[in-house]
């Protein structure tokens, strides 16, 4: 969410905040008991008796920040017309307890002039963390951890 101020945009850092913290806590729900797993895997059923698949996986790690790949794409992708895969990376801030998306490279900025070359909204950085939010509470309410030796392909 942006705010403009005299013809300046400038993030709503609460908002960002408070959804940076609520992320962290999403994804502490679904490691809970395995933290010391370096994978998760998670199965959802959603309308129409349809199966998506979520696996989250650890990355570099050191004291106080945690990245992890998430994954999450339907259990049979050849049968789909359109790829509806999504891969993303989530930093892990653990001493402020804030998650985040990065590209793995670099962080999103708050806000971006509008129009620009690489046609980023305004406000991404907040619309990518509140699509992360969304597609944990998908999860966390329709969801269930599968055995961690199972072992399944995104196409």
């Amino acid at each position: 969410m942006i705010k403009k101020r005299s013809n300046q945009y400038v993030p709503d850092l609460v908002s960002l905040q408070m959804l940076g913290e609520l992320n962290y806590r999403r994804l502490g729900k679904l490691m809970r008991g395995e933290e010391s797993l370096e994978a998760w895997h998670f199965s959802i059923h959603t309308v129409g008796d349809k199966e998506s698949r979520l696996r989250l996986t650890l990355g570099q790690e050191s004291r106080f920040t945690s990245e992890i790949m998430l994954e999450f794409g339907p259990e049979i992708p050849k049968q789909l017309l359109f790829k509806t895969t999504l891969s993303m990376t989530v930093r892990l801030y653990h001493d402020v307890k804030i998650a985040e998306i990065t590209d793995g490279h670099r962080q999103y900025s708050g806000s971006y002039p509008y129009p620009n070359d690489a046609m980023l909204h305004r406000d991404e950085k907040f619309r990518l963390n509140q699509q992360l939010a969304d597609l944990l509470e998908l999860c966390l309410k329709h969801g269930h951890r599968l055995n961690n030796d199972l072992s399944f392909q995104f196409a």
